[in-house]
């Protein structure tokens, strides 16, 4: 993320958001901090940037990217993320920029996939 100062406040605010609304009740199952490695979830920040899927009701903060708006629509396999508003670290790409992002979640662990990109499994923080 590094030189995006738009990008780091948005991933301050989506962090401090997580935490604070960790016990909030009737929350989707998707939300929250999610990881491949739980030792991930403390790590240093710029390790956090780049391994920390943080999901909330409305946004999320993905790896090299986040988005400040974000639909989640059920269907049966999992959910379809319509996220816009989105901000990240390729260079190649105009931002704001939406994604159509699928998660899938297999008992305890969630996996995020879109073309081109597969999360793996990932644990709740």
């Amino acid at each position: 993320m590094g030189k995006n100062p738009v990008m780091q406040r948005l991933v301050m605010m989506m962090a401090i958001s997580a935490f604070a609304g960790s016990t909030a009740l009737a929350a989707a199952p998707y939300v929250g901090t999610w990881s491949s490695d739980r030792f991930n979830c403390h790590a240093a920040a710029d390790v956090q940037s780049k391994t920390v899927f943080t999901v909330e009701q409305t946004a999320l903060s993905l790896p090299e990217f986040g988005c400040e708006h974000a639909t989640f629509r059920k269907n049966p396999t999992g959910w379809v993320v319509k996220a816009s508003q989105c901000y990240g670290s390729d260079p190649s790409i105009e931002e704001p920029f939406t994604r159509i992002i699928h998660i899938v979640r297999y008992g305890a662990t969630l996996r995020f996939t879109w073309p081109g990109f597969d999360s793996g499994p990932l644990v709740r923080c």
